[in-house]
């Protein structure tokens, strides 16, 4: 597991998040939230050199929407879009990355609310950056404003595979109240936490921002 914040260890229960059969977009369940279904939009990529030069940039943008919901009845609707622009030094069959931004955008509307959640996550990475790899995000309904943070560790104190990204906290008036462990690294478990003292509609947003930043990080997988 990763490492947490010892209240909001001590206060919530861990749910492994499995995907259930093959889609484009992971059916993921977690205790008793699930995507189910999922479809990808519109993907465009291009990239453009310099004349006697190695670097090479491109730029993409993809979209993507599911349908979230929990307790078999609380419906969320859920829009993406990520847009990746990435410089990078190509000589011969050799390629190295020099930096990646990463922006991450969901939409998160529960069908019962009125209320829109907005959750914006930007992604650095590449020589460029320092550890090679930063993450940082908002959730926010415009008017409570929760911070998503990244965690880097295991629960035992080691750094993760490469000093990537193990996972996110989220945290409001900067106490954490659900994380998400959704490494890169394939061979760890996807799980989900929620502080048992969130309301049920809180819970249900937090859910469904987990579930989209799990999502996110299949999509960067597969790029």
């Amino acid at each position: 597991m990763m490492k947490l914040d010892n209240e909001l260890k001590t206060n919530s229960t861990p749910m492994e998040a499995k995907r259930k059969g093959i889609s484009i977009v992971g059916k993921y369940q977690f205790g008793p939230y699930k995507v189910v279904s999922g479809k990808a939009g519109w993907t465009t990529t291009k990239s453009s050199s310099k004349l006697f030069s190695f670097e090479t940039r491109t730029e993409s943008d993809k979209k993507s929407s599911f349908v979230f919901i929990g307790d078999d009845q609380d419906s969320v609707i859920v829009n993406t879009l990520t847009n990746i622009r990435a410089n990078e030094t190509v000589v011969g069959d050799m390629s190295t990355l020099n930096l990646s931004d990463n922006s991450y955008v969901a939409f998160i509307a529960p069908e019962e609310d009125t209320t829109v959640w907005q959750m914006n996550l930007f992604t650095r990475s590449g020589n460029e950056v320092e550890g090679n790899y930063h993450a940082e995000g908002i959730l926010t309904n415009g008017k409570s404003e929760i911070q998503i943070r990244e965690v880097k560790q295991w629960e035992d104190g080691s750094n993760a595979f490469f000093e990537l990204i193990t996972g996110y906290e989220f945290y409001l008036d900067n106490q954490s109240i659900g994380a998400v462990q959704a490494s890169i690294d394939t061979f760890k478990k996807k799980v989900v936490w929620l502080h048992k003292n969130l309301d049920n509609k809180m819970k249900l947003v937090l859910a469904a921002a987990s579930a989209s930043l799990i999502i996110h990080v299949d999509d960067l997988i597969s790029e």
